[in-house]
């Protein structure tokens, strides 16, 4: 079995795929920031050559919610930016020859036709409110191709959908709208089943994957590493719009107050589903269904409640 790094190892991914890896039989290193700072060139570096590295798998990432994105795009482009370029250049330097880079399906131009090719990267401009965002996962992904190029390594790069799971953000202010929307119900409900408002008129259209099935994909794909692509899709292929995530939401919360819209806030691009033409060829498909997922993610909610 190889020696992993894991980055990013205490966010959601992390917290499924580190003992999914030690379980294969792996030696997993998950650093936490105080001992690897990924945004410092040297620190990340002297990690790198310390430590008898065979792959590594990069998860970490300044993720934010649409809300707050569209006020720090440049910090999360820096700090995304300056992690991908720090580290790649260590395994370059230190002879680290595997990477699988977790990049985002937001790296796809805003006017891409659906559902979202890989062909299509690169030929238009990104999505306003998340560009920061979405233009360091592109950069990182094509840092990780120009490397492959020139140094002979073998970086590839994943583009899951949207995430969620145990060990989300549940923020109000900060989390992605899966989970800060599974928390703002179930305090409305808490509250006597208060109106709950969604943003938009509900028809946007979002493909959802459970983070435990991303982490077993990993999993397979560290197996399968030769045959994957360069740069791949992973999805679940199932399109849930807003309207439906509320509504599948209520049922497992046992909400009942009324359902309104605000049709003044942001709601992204209207779909943003992906081609999994490459998923489908490794023959690897999740495991888990929507709504089982979503029931398992609130009843950790629940739990970190109490």
């Amino acid at each position: 079995m190889a020696t992993i790094l894991v980055t990013g190892a205490s966010g959601m991914l992390g917290r499924h795929l580190v003992p999914m890896l030690e379980n294969k039989g792996h030696v997993v290193l998950s650093p936490p920031v105080k001992e690897l700072d990924l945004t410092d060139s040297e620190a990340t570096s002297n990690f790198i050559q310390s430590n008898p590295i065979d792959g590594v798998v990069h998860c970490a990432a300044y993720v934010a919610g649409i809300a707050s994105s569209t006020t720090a795009k440049h910090h999360s482009f820096d700090s995304n930016v300056s992690m991908g370029m720090n580290l790649i250049r260590a395994c370059i330097q230190h002879n680290v020859p595997t990477m699988l880079n977790v990049g985002s399906a937001t790296v796809y131009p805003s006017e891409a036709p659906q559902p979202l090719s890989e062909s299509s990267l690169g030929q238009g401009a990104f999505e306003g409110p998340i560009e920061g965002y979405a233009l360091s996962k592109y950069v990182v992904y094509r840092a990780c191709a120009m490397a492959n190029e020139q140094h002979n390594v073998a970086f590839k790069t994943i583009l899951p959908c949207n995430l969620f799971g145990p060990y989300d953000n549940f923020s109000l202010e900060t989390g992605h709208m899966l989970p800060a929307i599974l928390h703002r119900m179930h305090q409305a409900k808490e509250q006597g089943n208060a109106p709950i408002t969604i943003w938009g008129d509900g028809t946007a259209k979002r493909e959802f994957l459970y983070a435990p099935d991303l982490a077993d994909f990993i999993c397979f794909s560290l197996e399968n590493f030769e045959s994957l692509p360069e740069v791949m899709n992973v999805g679940s292929g199932i399109e849930v719009s807003v309207n439906e995530m509320h509504q599948k939401m209520a049922e497992i919360i046992g909400y009942s107050g009324e359902l309104n819209h605000d049709l003044n806030k942001p709601v992204g691009r209207s779909r943003r589903y992906l081609d999994l033409h490459h998923q489908t060829q490794l023959g690897w498909s999740p495991k888990t269904p929507f709504e089982e997922a979503l029931a398992i993610t609130y009843a950790y909610l629940r739990e970190t409640l109490e």
